[in-house]
């Protein structure tokens, strides 16, 4: 028995010792692979089999039936939304972009744990509606593990509530 516990604090000693070296976020990399999942193209997106993730979309964009919520309309254009969105995604801790910029209505961030580092891919897309409005989609990800504990459904609420922060006026076509 000495001998198996001997045998297992020297695996997490060693285990320890690779992520002090290492870190968590190449520990992520090597396991998982990039922590940036890539685009995601909105239209008739549905979300995974797994919990750790949280989808929010307009009417007829994604899979209604698997959506978390539904976006809100903004009384804005599109080009204001962006720079308030930009706002609130700047605003959050622990969160680096990840796309390349070129498509300006399309964005996609990183966003790590605090103590263990693992990755989450948030995508958003602004989308104008005409006559100065504007709504978006949300789809947040997370890379490893099954559960996320509910942090992408909490972390896109937050930033939809932040959004509110900002005085922005919502139209009358909004649920939660």
């Amino acid at each position: 028995m000495f001998n198996l516990i001997l045998a297992f604090g020297g695996i997490a000693g060693l285990l320890f010792l690779i992520v002090f070296a290492y870190g968590w976020e190449n520990v992520w990399e090597q396991a998982a692979g990039p922590a940036d999942m890539g685009a995601v193209t909105f239209e008739n997106l549905g979300k995974t089999p797994n919990p750790n993730q949280a989808l929010i979309c307009p009417d007829g964009l994604c899979k209604d039936k698997e959506r978390d919520r539904k976006s809100p309309v903004y009384a804005i254009s599109a080009d204001e939304l962006l720079k308030v969105v930009l706002k609130v995604v700047n605003e959050e801790a622990g969160v680096e972009r990840a796309d390349n910029g070129a498509e300006p209505m399309a964005l996609r961030y990183v966003a790590r744990s605090r103590m263990f580092r693992f990755p989450d891919t948030i995508r958003i897309q602004i989308f104008p509606l005409g006559n100065g409005r504007s709504t978006l989609a949300l789809y947040s990800q997370s890379q490893i593990g099954r559960s996320d504990f509910g942090v992408n459904l909490r972390r896109v609420d937050r930033w939809l509530g932040q959004l509110k922060r900002y005085e922005i006026a919502t139209t009358a076509d909004h649920d939660s």
